[in-house]
């Protein structure tokens, strides 16, 4: 939270400035975000649907489907949530809702680089194809984004047990609930209250290790792989035209 401490720690911190701008900022997201993926998602889908369904258009329609699906699910499971956190001020849900909210919003995040790097692989494969690949596509494009989707629900996982719903203001009578992880929580714990969460887990090096698999997994991972697969398809290109080949059919 960006909010300021209270002066005896008794009562909820007071909104800073930057809570209202991130408020304005999220409604304005919103309001740009839903329609007009919803109109995009609508569109793609038209045009999926009246391409033949193993033809190279179908594939990559198939693939911007579901990027579009991981944009919605960002504005659903993490904007909307998100500003109404905000704007409430505390936690409303139960803790089950603190978890499944951090679980689907991190999932929408990883599924969103996974389908991305999807992209990116199934561009390098026309490629590397050059004029092989015109049928057999839609299976190889359904396995990767198969993968895509298991993989972010999985790597996701961590989330259940990382975060939980505490009363921030453990030392008076009043209460204010936030949604947070288990390392925050141990840090305002009252001695002698058992720990969120198992010891090991609190330790500094899991802490360390949940951070940076979360953004090996979320950034470095799909930026390294976009990359490798765009530098490949550009010295493939280079090569191609100075052998004096065919004009490459548009991907």
């Amino acid at each position: 939270s960006g909010s300021s401490s209270s002066a005896d720690g008794r009562s909820p911190p007071e909104r800073l400035p930057s809570d209202m701008i991130e408020i304005a900022f999220l409604i304005l997201v919103l309001a740009i975000g839903l329609p007009s993926n919803c109109l995009v998602f609508s569109r793609i889908r038209a045009l999926h649907a009246a391409s033949h369904k193993d033809s190279v258009k179908a594939g990559f329609l198939l693939l911007k489907l579901n990027l579009t699906i991981s944009d919605l699910m960002l504005l659903c499971f993490y904007a909307v949530p998100k500003l109404l956190w905000n704007i409430t001020y505390e936690w409303k849900g139960t803790d089950a809702m603190c978890k499944t909210h951090n679980y689907l919003s991190m999932a929408s995040f990883y599924l969103s680089s996974n389908i991305i790097v999807c992209i990116a692989l199934d561009r390098l494969r026309t490629v590397l194809g050059a004029a092989k690949i015109r049928r057999g596509k839609s299976t190889s494009i359904r396995i990767l984004l198969f993968a895509a989707w298991f993989l972010a629900f999985t790597w996701a996982s961590p989330q259940w047990v990382v975060f939980q719903t505490v009363n921030v203001l453990q030392y008076s009578n009043a209460t204010w609930i936030q949604c947070s992880d288990v390392w925050n929580i141990n840090g305002i714990r009252q001695p002698g209250t058992p720990p969120p969460v198992p010891e090991w887990i609190l330790t500094d090096t899991i802490q360390a290790v949940y951070e940076l698999t979360h953004l090996l997994l979320v950034f470095w991972g799909p930026l390294v792989a976009l990359l490798i697969s765009y530098v490949i398809i550009a010295l493939r290109l280079a090569k191609f035209s100075m052998s004096g080949g065919p004009t490459v059919r548009r991907l």
